[in-house]
């Protein structure tokens, strides 16, 4: 098992290191020469430093003694994309694996786009002439030292926890790669764990293997120890998902309307225009079936505009969620509601043409549940804000108004007691919320009693 001083996801926000290459190799004319084989490799190196330049402007207008004082006149040296490249080349040239076994991971991950025999070339030789092109290539000067690991608590023996799982997923694929799972579990038993997971994952993308929703649920969970960035595991591969109806209750956290209000929160600085950040998160479905969120989102604000509720109380209801300030917005409600439901079926169209999105009967046996907890809540909230949420969950939906009272509380003044919490996590298990739902928006306002 190699050192890793953190998450991978600290550096890349998709495949890296060898399983990385194979993809460009997998996805690019095949080379007809060993000189075009390394020129994708260089390639790959080079595309990394253009998505992480060196900015040295902010630095260049300051004096030497500031540059002394704020530690920049230190550099250390960044090897980039080659740094862990290299470390996976050198898992497997040094571990006692055979040749054929080599042979066939890497044309299995590549695709056959680049066989190395066919041109004359062992495998060893060429994984030993891909490191040496990388350690030929001279390291950036970065300011400042090397940082160590932003995630204090990383611990890596934690993947220990997932290896016989990860070697029971490889060897349940024999009829999908025919052949290559044996040779996929020398690798990750004798080289290395991580590497012969993401090859294992390349080879599923590369052949174009369908998986299964829950499967590739399951293989991010199995990444989550290595620090994987989501897109390691779900870029690319075949996933057969899940109907939209099914996936709308497989969110962890908040959704829909209430979730979207929380992207618009001035704690978070943000500069994006409104528009801009609506598209993104209508767009950001992360690893659930595409379309999920702009479902999610199309059903609250088709239910509110649809309702008997009037305009200004419709207006009203997105300055409490999102905590905005009404003096400083002209946003009307009415209007910005249609805005997202459009955005929503635009998104729709494309990525579901085939579904019809329909209003899901509403949980109307739970209003007399969620209004004692917004009565007993409501000294922390607006008058206005408390009323207007009041009749979202009479007269609208008590799911979509114990949303957006545990939104607007996210940011309340003042304090909760430990049953009023106990009983709004109780009361999101019965709607069939995401168990951190509640507890990442208002467990800080819990008080000791």
């Amino acid at each position: 098992m190699r050192d890793q001083s953190g998450p991978y996801f600290e550096k890349y926000d998709s495949d890296f290191g060898l399983s990385g290459l194979t993809e460009s190799f997998a996805l690019s004319t095949p080379p007809g020469t060993e000189e075009a084989a390394l020129g994708l490799l260089t390639g790959k190196l080079a595309a990394y430093e253009g998505e992480a330049p060196v900015d040295m402007s902010g630095i260049e207008r300051l004096g030497e003694e500031e540059r002394r004082i704020l530690g920049f006149d230190v550099f250390h040296d960044d090897f980039g994309y080659a740094e862990e490249l290299r470390a996976d080349l050198g898992s497997l040239l040094e571990a006692p694996l055979s040749d054929e076994v080599l042979g066939a991971v890497w044309v299995a991950a590549t695709g056959g786009a680049w066989d190395p025999k066919a041109h004359g070339i062992g495998v060893r030789d060429w994984l030993a002439r891909m490191d040496a092109t990388c350690a030929a290539r001279p390291p950036r000067a970065m300011v400042g030292r090397a940082p160590g690991p932003s995630w204090s608590f990383w611990r890596l023996p934690a993947v220990a926890t997932v290896r016989e799982a990860i070697l029971a997923e490889i060897r349940a694929s024999t009829g999908e790669l025919p052949g290559l799972a044996p040779a996929l579990e020398e690798v990750a038993t004798r080289a290395d764990l991580d590497l012969g997971f993401r090859l294992y994952l390349r080879a599923l993308k590369t052949a174009a293997v369908p998986v299964p929703e829950v499967r590739c649920n399951r293989f991010c969970e199995l990444g989550a120890p290595f620090g994987y960035h989501f897109q390691v595991v779900y870029e690319g591969l075949t996933v057969v998902w899940q109907p939209l109806e099914v996936a709308r209750r497989l969110f962890d956290g908040d959704f829909g309307l209430s979730e979207l209000a929380g992207q618009f929160d001035p704690m978070w600085e943000r500069s994006v225009p409104a528009p801009e950040l609506l598209h993104r998160t209508v767009i950001a479905d992360g690893y659930h079936v595409p379309g999920v969120q702009a479902l999610v989102l199309w059903e609250d604000s088709v239910r509110l505009l649809r309702s008997p509720l009037s305009g200004d109380t419709l207006t009203t209801l997105w300055f409490a969620a999102s905590n905005t300030d009404p003096g400083r917005s002209a946003t009307d409600g009415p209007a910005w509601l249609r805005r997202i439901a459009e955005e929503c079926r635009t998104r729709l169209t494309e990525v579901a043409p085939g579904h019809t999105p329909a209003l899901p009967p509403v949980r109307a046996d739970l209003a007399d549940a969620v209004l004692p907890e917004l009565r007993e809540a409501a000294p922390l909230l607006e008058p206005e804000h408390a009323t207007a949420l009041e009749q979202v969950v009479v007269q609208v939906d008590p799911d979509l108004g114990f949303r957006l009272l545990i939104r607007v509380l996210h940011t309340a003044s003042g304090s909760l007691s430990k049953r009023q919490y106990a009983r709004c996590r109780a009361l999101g298990e019965r709607f069939g919320h995401g168990e951190d739902h509640v507890s990442h928006a208002i467990e800080h306002l819990v008080q000791d009693e």
